[in-house]
């Protein structure tokens, strides 16, 4: 008898050592960080602020990141749509992200800390938030270049600057030669660099912002889906101009467009036959192949557009002013092999040499860029499920 209370003592000894040390356990049990997205302006927010929600929350040792959602700071709108991305919510500000849970609006974002959800939320880390798709850096530098360079020696800007060099092969005087290759290089930059920077101002606006982080992964697969396609098209364009079968090209501009533009330029030589043009005249010599410029910029949108469009996705989530300049450094090396070009036919007034030069690397030209789609392919689907590719570059 003695021995078997002897035992109950021991245990209850033992319960009552072990019960402090699980309170302490207990009450050392380590916090995460919250996320709290904000508007001053909001009154939802003020409504939550001036409860106290965050101040209370800091005081019970939950460390709380308040971000405010500015449009003029794309880096806030980015993380509020990549929280919201990664949770699965559609809802606005205020809202508050606590572990695996996110608390929307005044009156639940109240009630959830009332009745402790935040902070029980708040013992598990946040969701691993996705980075939104970027250019930035060296890779990013790197791959505008690349990409520009690809979509400047595509056959549908040289082949119609060639025919306007041969069109206008009778001329005397450089000089106006100059002017003319001048004018429509000047009018393909000009319309060019427009339809990216209106493509571009569309997607970086907080709208889309929105729109692509809810959407994103479907978007990113969409893209790599669209890529392989194009990699497919230009790859048997790769195939048939090796073979030199350059009338089975897939990858070019529509017959219509071509002859539209051809009739465009047959017409501006009839203002060149007079050897003394009067004043209004030179003008038009000057504003026509601006004008034939721009309408070639914005067709040649048909047969260029892919590369430039996966361009532009990867900077709408840069720094504006970076991705301005990383737009003009595109452009400019879009427009580069059109200026050797035509100083290479202006110089030596030999259109056809240009011309084989261009088709003898044709084929290379298109299996490059068909690398190029197919990188972009593995990059989209990559992203869209969440696999990380190493960056060479850094």
């Amino acid at each position: 008898m003695k021995l078997y209370i002897y035992k109950l003592i021991m245990v209850a000894v033992f319960l009552i050592a072990l019960f402090p040390f699980s309170i302490v356990a207990q009450s050392n049990e380590e916090y995460h960080e919250v996320v709290y997205f904000y508007e001053p302006r909001c009154l939802s927010c003020f409504e939550v602020e001036e409860y106290g929600v965050l101040d209370k929350l800091e005081s019970e040792g939950i460390p709380v990141r308040w971000v405010h959602v500015d449009e003029n700071d794309m880096d806030s709108v980015y993380l509020f749509t990549s929280f919201l991305s990664t949770y699965g919510s559609t809802d606005d500000y205020p809202i508050i992200f606590a572990g695996n849970e996110y608390y929307a609006g005044a009156s639940t974002i109240i009630a959830a800390y009332e009745n402790g959800d935040i902070q029980t939320s708040a013992l598990n880390p946040l969701r691993e938030v996705s980075e939104p798709l970027r250019l930035e850096g060296w890779s990013g530098f790197i791959t505008v270049i690349v990409a520009g360079l690809l979509d400047g020696v595509n056959p549908c800007a040289i082949a119609m600057l060639l025919m306007f060099i041969s069109l206008l092969g009778f001329l005397k005087s450089k000089r106006l030669l100059i002017i003319v290759s001048s004018a429509y290089i000047g009018g393909v930059l000009l319309m060019y660099f427009a339809i990216g920077f209106g493509i571009l101002r569309f997607l970086s606006s907080a709208f889309m912002t929105r729109v692509l982080a809810e959407i994103g992964q479907f978007l990113y697969v969409g893209f790599g889906i669209l890529a392989v396609f194009l990699f497919l098209i230009t790859f048997y364009d790769f195939l048939v101009t090796r073979n030199e079968q350059y009338d089975k090209v897939k990858n070019q501009l529509p017959s219509r467009i071509k002859n539209f533009n051809r009739k465009i330029m047959e017409r501006f030589t009839t203002l060149l036959k007079d050897d003394t043009p009067s004043v209004k005249k030179q003008i038009y010599i000057f504003l026509i192949p601006f004008f034939i410029g721009l309408i070639v910029g914005f067709t040649e949108a048909a047969c260029t557009g892919q590369i430039y469009f996966f361009i532009l996705v990867g900077l709408h989530t840069v720094n504006p002013a970076l991705s301005t300049l990383y737009l003009i450094i595109f452009n400019l090396l879009f427009v580069l092999p059109l200026i050797i070009i035509a100083l290479i036919a202006i110089k030596s007034k030999n259109v056809m040499a240009v011309s084989n030069f261009v088709r003898e690397h044709l084929s290379l030209i298109k299996i490059l860029t068909a690398l190029f789609f197919l990188a972009m392919a593995i990059f989209f689907f990559a992203y869209a499920f969440g696999y990380t590719i190493p960056n060479p570059f850094t």
